[in-house]
């Protein structure tokens, strides 16, 4: 049983008749003894009524209506010898007693007071039964209007638990209502403190699937904008090489097409790593990873730029530099930053990568010997699609929002820093493994 109605109204319905049927019960079995003392005092009263009447038995009256009632009363005398018998086509009591007692006549039990006065002893006597059978009648006419009373009570709980389902039907129902483009923040007034936890934590999922929505959308637009750039190019390459005149000139378009897939096949395969490295887009299982090792394969599949360039790329590092964290995700990072810096370096420069770990964590660093970027612009350059302004080198602008990306999910830190050779210093550093 999953529903928390159905169960709610299964454990108070049961809770209810359990309740119920037990104050049945005690209040039956308290009216049983309530009623048998009652009938006990009776006896005693009866007694006392006739105590004054003893010295002119056998003309007794015996009080209104008495003749017909189960009761039976005797009278003896001091010597023994009974001299009244309200009852006289009954069997014969013989036994004596003085208060209370159940007596035993023919296999019927008795309950009898007996009253020692001044001229003999006065005893009163009912059959058990009889008693019994007044007491149950008693007991019952308590008992029947609390049995009667629980269908009342059920249908109460059933309205009540109703009643207090009902924001929680309410929330529900604002939610269906929704639509995949409508995410507001749920009306949390008024609403149960046992609910509004819930309504709070939805609306903190709605603000944050908006939030990712909103960065979607801003990621498509921005992505559809820069493709366009290159796609147009290539049209306009396969158009030069369609048109060139001699082999020379067609030899260079052809150069300058494979120049603009190349740019083409770069920008969609980094659009591509920022979407992988964006919160909440993938699933990454962490492991222990060597740094240092991240870092030479991601120098290795820049080393053709760098020689094409000149330019001297060399890795430092201390034995192996292990960190929590996705391989594939770390070599990305780290070959961003390494192709940054060939990118930016002039000709003939170099490129350091150093990975050494310390109690404080591991960390990556890449110096270059290019311009460097300027302090005012160190915090945009982190944006998706920023380009400096006196940046020479044509990229895509991803490749520190990537860098960044995959850093705050390994909960890394990037620092931008002026290299000692006037170049660029990043610096990511990583919490140590846990």
């Amino acid at each position: 049983m999953r529903s928390i109605r159905a169960r709610l109204l299964l454990a108070l319905i049961v809770l209810v008749a359990i309740v119920s049927l037990l104050a049945a019960t005690v209040t039956y079995r308290r009216v049983l003894n309530e009623t048998s003392a009652l009938f006990d005092y009776q006896l005693r009263q009866m007694a006392l009524s006739l105590r004054s009447q003893v010295s002119l038995a056998p003309r007794v009256e015996v009080p209104p209506d008495q003749g017909d009632t189960d009761f039976v009363i005797q009278i003896w005398d001091p010597f023994g010898a009974r001299v009244y018998l309200s009852r006289p086509g009954l069997p014969l009591i013989n036994q004596t007693v003085l208060g209370y007692a159940n007596l035993s006549l023919q296999g019927q039990t008795w309950r009898a007071y007996g009253l020692q006065t001044e001229d003999g002893v006065i005893q009163i006597a009912q059959p058990i039964q009889v008693r019994e059978r007044l007491a149950q009648a008693a007991a019952l006419r308590v008992v029947i209007p609390l049995v009667l009373l629980l269908p009342i009570m059920i249908a109460f709980v059933a309205w009540i638990v109703r009643r207090g389902l009902l924001p929680l039907r309410l929330v529900t129902a604002e939610v269906q209502r929704r639509d995949v483009r409508s995410l507001a923040p749920l009306v949390t007034d008024d609403l149960p403190q046992e609910i509004e936890p819930l309504a709070a934590e939805l609306n903190r999922l709605l603000a944050r699937l908006d939030q990712a929505f909103a960065l979607q959308r801003s990621f498509i637009a921005d992505a559809a904008h820069e493709l366009r750039s290159p796609l147009t190019a290539l049209r306009l390459q396969l158009q030069l090489l369609d048109r060139a005149p001699d082999e020379a000139a067609h030899r260079t378009a052809r150069e300058s097409l494979g120049a603009a897939v190349e740019r083409a096949i770069h920008l969609v395969e980094q659009l591509l790593a920022l979407a992988r490295s964006d919160p909440g887009e993938t699933a990454w299982s962490f492991e222990l990873v060597d740094l240092a090792d991240a870092a030479a394969q991601a120098m290795s599949e820049t080393h053709a730029l760098a020689e094409s360039r000149h330019i001297d790329l060399s890795l430092e590092r201390e034995g192996e530099v292990p960190v929590r964290g996705d391989g594939d995700a770390l070599r990305t990072l780290a070959r961003n930053l390494v192709d940054n810096a060939v990118r930016y370096t002039p000709t003939g420069g170099s490129v350091r990568v150093r990975c050494h770990t310390g109690t404080a964590g591991a960390k990556l660093e890449v110096i270059d010997t290019g311009p460097g970027i300027a302090a005012a612009d160190r915090a945009r350059v982190f944006d998706r699609f920023y380009r400096r302004a006196d940046a020479n080198e044509t990229g895509t602008g991803l490749g520190l929002a990537i860098v960044k990306a995959i850093a705050a999910r390994h909960g890394a830190q990037v620092v931008l820093d002026d290299a000692p050779s006037g170049g660029l210093h990043v610096t990511v550093s990583f919490p140590p493994p846990s």
